[in-house]
C-alpha cells in the first residue's frame, strides 16, 4: 500500500475512530490521548515504527556535549565524529563497548564500525548484548552516565534555548508523522537511546503529541531493535489497540539496523512485514547505499524482503513559507524504490 499516493483519498474516508493514551509525558506532564482510526476489519490501516536520533531529529547539540563529559581527555570533534559512525550498530551496549574499547583499551581500528563489527561484536554478541555478562554490565553502567548527563544537558538546552528543538527537528520526516497523524495511524518509536534521555526528547521535541510510546536502549537489552519492536506491538495490544499483519511501516535512517531489523522479529512473529522509509540526506547518501546494496548481500536480502524507499530529505520541495510539499507533483524526486 503506498501512504503517499493514497492520502487525499484515505484523508477524506470517515470510520470509526478510538483513542488510546500515550506512555509520553508532554511538556506539562500529562499524557496525551490519541485518536486512532479503525477501518472495516477493525483494524488501523498501518501502524508505523520511527526511529528518532537521525530520522526525526539531528541532536549532534546534545551529543556533541555529552560524549566530551565521558571521555574528556579527547579532541572533543574527532571524539564525536567516532561516536556518530556508531549509531547504526542497533543499540547502545554496542555503541559503548566500542567506543570504550577505542579509548580505555586502545582499539583504534574500531573507529572504522565494520572492524568492530567483524572483529568484536561478531564473535561476542552474546556477552555484549546480553544482562549478566561483563562485557554487557560496563557498557550498560556507560549508558546509564551517558544518559544521565544528555538528560541535563536537554533541560539546561530548553532553559536556554528552547527554540533548539525546533531547529533540530527533520521537517520533511515531522511532515510525513503528522500525516500518519492525520490518517489516524497509530506511532510509536524505537532509537538506541537511554530511557531517561529519551523522556527528555519526548517533551521537547513534542513527541508526545503524537506518539503512543518509545522504545529505548533498556528495552532492548538482549539485542536490537527487532525486541523493540515486539515490545512496542505488546504496548498497542494492551491499549486494545489492533495489529494488521503485514501493514506495518518501519522509517529510519539505518537500513540494517532500522528496517533491516523486521526481518529478525518476524522470526518470532510472521504478521511483522510491511514496507520501509530509509531516510537519507542527499543525492550522495543514495548513490552510497545503492553501492552497498550492491555490495552486501545481506542488504541486498533486505530490500528484496521489504518493500523500501529511499526518502531524499534534501530534494523535497519548499512551499513559499519553507515549508515540505510532501504531497506534490515532486515526489519522485525525493522518493526512490531501492
Amino acid at each position: 500500500m503506498d501512504f503517499f499516493n493514497d492520502f487525499d483519498k484515505f484523508s477524506g474516508l470517515e470510520k470509526k475512530w478510538i483513542t488510546a493514551s500515550s506512555e509520553l509525558k508532554g511538556i506539562d506532564g500529562n499524557k496525551k490521548n490519541i485518536k486512532i482510526e479503525l477501518m472495516d476489519d477493525g483494524n488501523p490501516r498501518a501502524v508505523a515504527f520511527f526511529d528518532i536520533d537521525g530520522t526525526l531529529a539531528h541532536l549532534g547539540v546534545i551529543h556533541g556535549k555529552a560524549i566530551a563529559k565521558l571521555f574528556p581527555d579527547q579532541e572533543p570533534k574527532e571524539l564525536e565524529q567516532t561516536y556518530y559512525k556508531g549509531f547504526k550498530l542497533g543499540n547502545s551496549f554496542r555503541e559503548f563497548d566500542r567506543m570504550r574499547g577505542i579509548y580505555i583499551d586502545g582499539h583504534l581500528e574500531w573507529k572504522d564500525p565494520e572492524v568492530y563489527v567483524k572483529d568484536r561484536f561478531t564473535p561476542h554478541a552474546e556477552e555484549i548484548d546480553q544482562p549478566g555478562h561483563s562485557a554487557h554490565n560496563i557498557a550498560a553502567a556507560i549508558l546509564e552516565e551517558y544518559g544521565k548527563v544528555a538528560a541535563q544537558i536537554c533541560d539546561e538546552l530548553y532553559q536556554k534555548n528552547p527554540e533548539e528543538f525546533e531547529k533540530s527537528n527533520i521537517a520533511p520526516i515531522f511532515k510525513l508523522a503528522q500525516m500518519y497523524a492525520k490518517l489516524g495511524i497509530p506511532m510509536v518509536g524505537f532509537t538506541a537511546n537511554a530511557k531517561v534521555f529519551v523522556e527528555k526528547l519526548a517533551k521537547y521535541l513534542k513527541l508526545s503529541d503524537i506518539f503512543l510510546d518509545i522504545a529505548t536502549d533498556e528495552t532492548m537489552a538482549g539485542g536490537g531493535k527487532e525486541i523493540a519492536i515486539q515490545h512496542l506491538i505488546s504496548t498497542l495490544e494492551s491499549k486494545d489497540i489492533p495489529i494488521p499483519e503485514g501493514k506495518m511501516i518501519f522509517v529510519g535512517d539505518s537500513l540494517r539496523g532500522d528496517i533491516g531489523t523486521s526481518l529478525t522479529a518476524r522470526d518470532k512473529n510472521k504478521g511483522i512485514f510491511g514496507q520501509g522509509i530509509l531516510v537519507l540526506k542527499d543525492k550522495n547518501a543514495l548513490i552510497e547505499i545503492e553501492k552497498q546494496i550492491n555490495a552486501d548481500p545481506k542488504l541486498r536480502h533486505i530490500v528484496d524482503s521489504i518493500d523500501v524507499n529511499a526518502f531524499v530529505v534534501e530534494d523535497v520541495p519548499l512551499d513559499e513559507r519553507g515549508n515540505p510539499m510532501m504531497l506534490s507533483r515532486f515526489r519522485k524526486d525525493f522518493l526512490k524504490k531501492l
